[in-house]
């Protein structure tokens, strides 16, 4: 592999006891109330840096995607014997890209990838083979309180958001990875965004500031 694209725009989010999602206030009232947090994050961080003209695709990545409103409708099946319709609507994983491309309108075709501990890196992968320019988001709600000390890193709700283009300012150059590489994480890709590393090296590619 041996690739040249551009990272223009890009907003790295954690949430606070200030701020629960980033700023979804675009989003229609009515769409905004019907929405999981996961939708709110993942959709307030596009709209953070979504270009003006709809020439992009858009790539949507979360491990773990609804997993707080696919419990509330397993819990919900177990006491009634049913579930809601509009909560399942709301569980599939591709939900929340769905939902942007409503809002903004948007007929490019657009991807939603889960890749377990990898679906971050496989995401970057998806943009870099997309001919058109990607808007990149990864994504990740709170981690369901049933699950507390099970799982390793950040139970807290973040996501990064970025656009990789083929024309810009921020040249990456782009060759082969390396099998051995460590799992890629929000926090390292967002030291090389942020310019504190100057390349990052994982099981499929490689990336470095030109």
């Amino acid at each position: 592999m041996n690739e040249k694209r551009y990272i223009d725009k890009f907003i790295i989010w954690h949430e606070s006891e200030d701020e629960k999602t980033p700023d979804v206030s675009f989003i229609p009232s009515m769409m905004r109330r019907r929405m999981t947090n996961l939708e709110k994050i993942a959709i307030g961080l596009a709209g953070g840096i979504m270009p003006e003209t709809n020439d992009y695709t858009t790539i949507f990545a979360s491990q773990f995607g609804e997993w707080g409103q696919t419990i509330q409708l397993i819990k919900q099946f177990h006491d009634d014997s049913e579930m809601s319709p509009a909560g399942f609507s709301n569980s599939v994983h591709n939900a929340a890209v769905g939902a942007f491309s409503l809002i903004t309108k948007n007929t490019n075709n657009y991807t939603a990838i889960a890749a377990g501990r990898n679906t971050l890196e496989m995401a970057i992968l998806r943009a870099i083979l997309e001919p058109r320019d990607a808007l990149v988001v990864f994504a990740a709600e709170h981690c369901p309180e049933i699950y507390d000390g099970i799982f390793d890193g950040d139970n807290g709700a973040h996501g990064v958001a970025f656009m990789i283009k083929h024309s810009g300012a921020r040249g990456i150059n782009i060759s082969d990875g390396d099998e051995n590489a460590d799992t890629l994480t929000m926090d390292k890709f967002a030291d090389f965004l942020t310019g504190k590393i100057n390349s990052i090296t994982t099981k499929t590619w490689t990336i470095k500031n030109d």
